[in-house]
C-alpha cells in the first residue's frame, strides 16, 4: 500500500489528466500521477548520468585512464574464432 500525499495542481492539468483517465489510458488518477512522477524521476536520473558523462569527457585524468585501459587491452579484444 502506498503512502497518501496531497498536492495542489493547476486546474487545467487536473482536467487534462481526468480526460486521459476517463479514456481508459490509466485505471485511476492515482495510477496516472504515480506513473508521471516515476517517468520524471527516471528522466532526471538519465539526465544526471548524461551530465556526468559530459563532465568525464572533459576530465583529462579520466581520458588518460581510458587511453591506458585501451592500450592494456589492445590485443585482448582479438577473437581467434572470428577469422
Amino acid at each position: 500500500m502506498g503512502k497518501k500525499a496531497t498536492f495542489v495542481l493547476d486546474e487545467t492539468v487536473i482536467a487534462q489528466a481526468k480526460e486521459i483517465v476517463e479514456k481508459g489510458v490509466f485505471k485511476s488518477m492515482n495510477a496516472f500521477v504515480e506513473s508521471a512522477i516515476k517517468d520524471e524521476i527516471e528522466r532526471i536520473k538519465k539526465d544526471n548520468i548524461r551530465q556526468a558523462i559530459i563532465r568525464a569527457s572533459k576530465d583529462p585524468l579520466f581520458l588518460s585512464d581510458i587511453k591506458e585501459v585501451e592500450k592494456d587491452f589492445e590485443y585482448a579484444d582479438f577473437d581467434e574464432g572470428n577469422k
